[in-house]
C-alpha cells in the first residue's frame, strides 16, 4: 500500500527495497575515485586557490569579505541545486540511464567554469565562475551519492562510506599539493583538477549498471517536485531529522577551518601568500593521515558491530574540542598539530555518518533525492559560514588582526552541540 503523497510521507511498501546491489570491486573503486576527484575540483579553490586568486584582484583588507561573498553565494546556489538534481536523477528516463547524464554533464560544466575563475580579473567573474563550478560538481556529487545508496551493499556501507569520507580530506591535501606544484600558474591550479575529474567520472559512467528501467513505477519529475526536493517526512522520520540537524551543526564547525585556514596562516601567522600552499600541504597532509586512520578503523568497526550513533557522538565531540584548541594556537606549528586531532575526529565521523544517513532514508525509491537532502545538510554550512565568519572576525578586531580566536571557538561549540544532538535519536544503533 502506498501513501497518497510519496513526497511528504514514507512509503510503506514491503516490496520496495531499493535496487539490486552491486558487489563488484570494479564498481566500488571508481565510485570512490570519482568522489575524490570531484571533491578535489571543489576543494582546491576553497582551500587554497581562491584566497590566492583574490589577493591578485583586491587589496589585502578586502580579501576576507570578497572570499566570504564568493564562497557563500557559491555554496547557496549549490545547496539549492543538489537536492533538485538528486530528485531529477531519480526520475531521469534516458537511453544512458538515470545517473550517467548528471555524472557527465555536471563535471563538464564544473571544469569549464573553473577555467573562467582561473582567468578572471574581477570579483564578479570569479563569483559567476565559482557558482557555475559549484552547481556542476555538486550535480555530479549528487549522482554519486545516489549510486552509493542504490548500489553499494549494506554490509559494505561503513567501509565504502569511510573511503568516500577519506576522499574529502585527501582532496584538500591534493589541492594544496597541486597548488604548490603548479604555482604561480593560477589557471592550471583551477583547471587540472577538473580535467582529472572528467577522466575518472567517465570511467565510473562506463562501469555502472544503470538503465532507464530503474525508474519503472516512479512518476516523472514535475515543477511541484522542485519544492518536494527539499522536504522529507519529519514526524515519521524522527531519526533521519535528528541526523540532519547533527550533520548541519558538525559541518558548520568544520567549514570554518576548510574555508579560513589559509587566511589564518596569511593574516594571523604572517605566512607570505606565495608560501602558504606549502604550509597548507603540511597541515592537510598530517590531518589527512589522521583522517585515514579514523575512517578506515571506524568504518571497519562499525560494519562489524553495526553500531553508528555512538561513533558520531564521539567524533563530533573530538572535532569540537580540537577546534577550541586550534583557536588558541600560539604558532602555526601548534595549529597544524591541533588540525591532526580535527582530522582524526573527521575520519571517524565520515566513516559512520554517511552509512547511518543511508540507513535512515525514508523511501528507498528516491535515494537520489534523500541523499541530496543529506548533502544539503553539509553544503548549507558552506553557505552560512562564509557570511558568518567575517562578522565574527570583525568583533573586537584591532591592530593584531581579525578575531580568529572567536571564529574557531564558535566553530568548536557548534560541533560539540551537533554531537550532543545525536542523543535525541531514538535508535541506539
Amino acid at each position: 500500500m502506498t501513501t497518497a503523497d510519496p513526497g511528504l510521507e514514507p512509503v510503506a511498501v514491503p516490496a520496495v527495497e531499493g535496487l539490486p546491489k552491486d558487489s563488484r570491486t570494479l564498481f566500488s573503486v571508481p565510485l570512490v575515485l570519482a568522489q575524490f576527484f570531484v571533491l578535489f575540483s571543489i576543494l582546491t579553490p576553497v582551500v587554497v586557490a581562491l584566497s590566492i586568486k583574490l589577493t591578485t584582484i583586491v587589496p589585502p583588507e578586502e580579501v576576507a569579505g570578497a572570499q566570504g561573498l564568493v564562497g557563500g553565494l557559491t555554496a547557496l546556489c549549490s545547496i539549492i541545486a543538489t537536492p533538485i538534481v538528486g530528485n531529477l536523477s531519480d526520475r531521469t528516463r534516458s537511453r544512458f540511464g538515470r545517473r550517467r547524464p548528471w555524472l557527465i554533464g555536471g563535471v563538464l560544466l564544473g571544469t569549464a567554469a573553473l577555467f573562467v575563475v582561473g582567468t578572471a580579473n574581477t570579483v564578479l567573474l570569479v563569483l559567476l565562475g565559482s557558482i557555475l563550478a559549484g552547481v556542476g560538481f555538486n550535480a555530479t556529487a549528487a549522482a554519486i551519492g545516489g549510486l552509493y545508496a542504490d548500489r553499494v551493499p549494506t554490509k559494505w556501507h561503513g567501509r565504502v562510506g569511510a573511503l568516500i569520507g577519506v576522499a574529502t580530506n585527501f582532496a584538500a591535501i591534493a589541492g594544496a599539493a597541486i597548488a604548490t606544484l603548479l604555482a604561480p600558474n593560477i589557471v592550471l591550479i583551477f583547471v587540472i583538477p577538473g580535467i582529472l575529474a572528467i577522466v575518472v567520472v567517465a570511467i565510473l559512467a562506463a562501469v555502472i549498471k544503470d538503465s532507464k528501467d530503474d525508474v519503472q513505477g516512479v512518476e516523472r519529475f514535475s515543477f511541484g517536485q522542485v519544492f518536494k526536493s527539499f522536504t522529507w517526512p519529519v514526524r515519521q522520520s524522527h531519526d533521519f531529522t535528528v541526523n540532519l540537524v547533527s550533520r548541519f551543526l558538525i559541518w558548520m564547525g568544520y567549514t570554518a577551518i576548510i574555508a579560513f585556514q589559509a587566511l589564518l596562516f596569511i593574516q594571523h601567522f604572517g605566512i607570505a601568500p606565495t608560501e602558504v600552499a606549502g604550509y597548507l600541504l603540511a597541515a592537510t597532509g598530517l590531518s589527512g593521515i589522521a583522517t585515514l586512520v579514523g575512517s578506515v578503523g571506524g568504518g571497519w568497526i562499525t560494519d562489524k558491530t553495526d553500531k553508528r550513533r555512538g561513533f558520531v557522538i564521539f567524533s563530533g565531540l573530538l572535532m569540537g574540542a580540537a577546534l577550541v584548541i586550534y583557536a588558541f594556537a600560539p604558532t602555526v606549528e601548534f595549529a597544524i598539530g591541533a588540525g591532526v586531532l580535527i582530522g582524526l575526529g573527521l575520519g571517524v565521523y565520515l566513516a559512520v555518518d554517511l552509512a547511518l544517513a543511508t540507513r535512515l532514508i525514508p523511501d528507498p525509491r528516491f535515494t537520489g533525492r534523500y541523499m541530496g537532502i543529506v548533502q544539503l545538510a553539509s553544503n548549507l554550512p558552506q553557505s552560512i559560514m562564509p557570511f558568518l565568519a567575517p562578522l565574527l572576525l570583525a568583533i573586537g578586531a584591532a591592530q593584531a588582526g581579525p578575531n580568529f580566536l572567536l571564529l574557531f571557538v564558535v566553530a568548536g561549540v557548534l560541533s560539540i552541540v551537533g554531537a550532543l544532538v545525536m542523543l535525541l535519536m531514538r535508535s541506539t544503533r
